[in-house]
């Protein structure tokens, strides 16, 4: 049987543009991929915000579902925040859920990268109170009068230990405002309890720091879900650090053994 690369849908992160990940799209690519990763309404830099996170998942949704339409198998990528939107959007749109409707296509696995993964009632919040750091949470990230976010220091948060000052400055300048509503929005979506994940930790990560991902894990685990699960000792954007290694994770869970065929 010969194997059929799926289509890649890849979901940002807030305070991200797709322009931030254009090096990871082409990467992808150059391997056989076709990708899509749209702009999330909540990135679209309105002052005040005029999206929260329901808009950003029907926005995904609606991508995935054109691709499934088409009869095509999604691969779901999602970094940081985007772990929330895309979990949201796939609800149902799973291959096994549309071959039992007779439907075409469907999403074949689901792959966070230092992303949030969450327990539906859950918010990203939920997981900064049960670890402890408000207080850190509050000192990197400025809320301005019209209710729009910005980080205080991206380099530091998003890109340390990159040593190349050119490529932090470049991914900086694509950097937006972001509405602070996703951070309480509660989460309806658990797509990973039933399609085949896979979630890349980042031990040296600054955003999404070490604590908040094995307690997410920590809490899918008491689900009874088993994730794959594989550690980089790198920072938040891992596609930048390791751009090779991110290319082969995505090869990897588009072969994945336990994907519906």
């Amino acid at each position: 049987m010969t194997f059929t690369l799926p289509t890649i849908v890849l979901v940002h992160g807030a305070w991200h543009t797709p322009e931030n990940y254009q090096t990871y799209v082409n990467d992808l690519e150059a391997k056989g991929f076709t990708v899509h990763c749209p702009l999330l309404p909540t990135s679209n830099g309105h002052r005040p915000p005029n999206a929260s996170l329901p808009e950003d998942a029907d926005h995904v949704r609606c991508v995935i579902t054109s691709c499934v339409e088409r009869d095509e198998r999604v691969l779901l990528i999602m970094h940081s925040y985007g772990g929330i939107v895309g979990t949201e959007a796939a609800q149902g749109l799973d291959l096994a859920t549309r071959r039992k409707a007779n439907l075409p296509g469907g999403i074949i696995h689901l792959l966070y990268i230092c992303a949030y993964i969450l327990i539906p009632g859950e918010s990203p919040w939920t997981i900064v109170e049960e670890t402890g750091m408000q207080d850190v949470w509050k000192q990197m990230v400025d809320i301005a009068e019209d209710g729009t976010s910005v980080l205080r220091d991206p380099s530091m948060a998003l890109f340390s230990g990159l040593e190349e000052e050119s490529v932090v400055r470049k991914a900086c300048e694509s950097m937006v405002c972001s509405p602070p509503g996703p951070l309480t929005a509660v989460t309806r979506g658990d797509a990973w309890k039933t399609v085949p994940a896979t979630y890349v930790r980042t031990s040296q990560d600054c955003a999404l720091v070490p604590p908040y991902q094995t307690l997410l894990l920590e809490r899918v685990k008491a689900e009874g879900v088993v994730l794959d699960i594989v550690e980089f000792d790198t920072h938040h954007s891992i596609w930048i650090s390791l751009p090779e290694e991110m290319v082969q994770m995505a090869v990897k869970a588009a072969g994945d053994e336990r994907n519906l065929q």
